[in-house]
């Protein structure tokens, strides 16, 4: 089917759809200061506030890595997708604040916008711009205009963050180690309420850094693998 043509399908609930993200993605959550020394954090409100600003990190599964400097090139569209989800879920995804083509119905992102964003989420500009391929929509890239092209089909999370307990803090490094509940796995249970999975897709140990920056607040320093579902950061075992 022809994209320009799926999209304008989806060009009536626009408005719907970006209040909609607009309402899930407006939290302000409180800057972290970076501890000098290792401690742990057992505050419920704290994991909260980490798992909603890793509800856009995780969403897709990002493939790991060490640092932003070196992810592989193949990879940065992932990282670019972050990104984007990241502004249609932020308080600037109010309706009228994201342009659109009124022929399509797609949003309309410009290169610097995108490029401002992961700078925020990941400390660095992304080395490449590049159409994204996702299971449900593609974000093409237009190098003439530099522009985004989101058509307005919505996305359903792939995978939702619960983070571990306890949390520790190293320096300036906050080490988080998340279980990926796939989206697919939940239940509804005898009264039609939904019910997590009790087994993750899998776990991954996630570095983030606080930063003074209220609309996103910590920056994402890595992603890496676990040795098994009952590995923790640390080295320590889950009882």
């Amino acid at each position: 089917m022809d994209k320009h043509r799926r999209a304008h399908r989806w060009a009536f609930p626009l408005g719907v759809l970006l209040t909609a993200l607009a309402v899930v993605g407006a939290v302000t959550l409180a800057r972290l200061a970076a501890g000098g020394i290792r401690q742990q954090i057992q505050n419920p409100k704290e994991k909260q506030a980490y798992e909603a600003f890793l509800a856009k990190i995780v969403v897709h599964g990002p493939d790991p890595f060490d640092s932003v400097g070196a992810v592989p090139v193949g990879s940065i569209p992932q990282l670019l997708d972050i990104s984007i989800w990241s502004i249609l879920r932020g308080p600037d995804a109010a309706p009228g604040r994201i342009p659109w083509d009124p022929d399509t119905g797609e949003l309309l992102l410009g290169q610097e916008r995108v490029a401002a964003e992961f700078e925020k989420i990941f400390g660095e500009p992304p080395p490449i711009h590049a159409s994204i391929e996702g299971s449900d929509f593609d974000f093409v890239y237009d190098p003439e205009e530099k522009i985004y092209r989101i058509p307005v089909t919505g996305s359903l999370s792939i995978y939702l963050p619960r983070v571990r307990l306890p949390i520790k803090k190293t320096g300036g490094a906050i080490e988080l180690t998340v279980d990926y509940l796939a989206y697919n796995d939940y239940q509804l249970d005898a009264r039609g309420l939904y019910v997590e999975p009790t087994v993750p897709a899998k776990t991954m140990l996630i570095t983030l850094y606080a930063q003074a920056d209220e609309d996103c607040p910590y920056r994402v320093g890595a992603i890496r693998q676990t040795f098994g579902a009952d590995y923790v950061a640390g080295g320590a075992k889950l009882g």
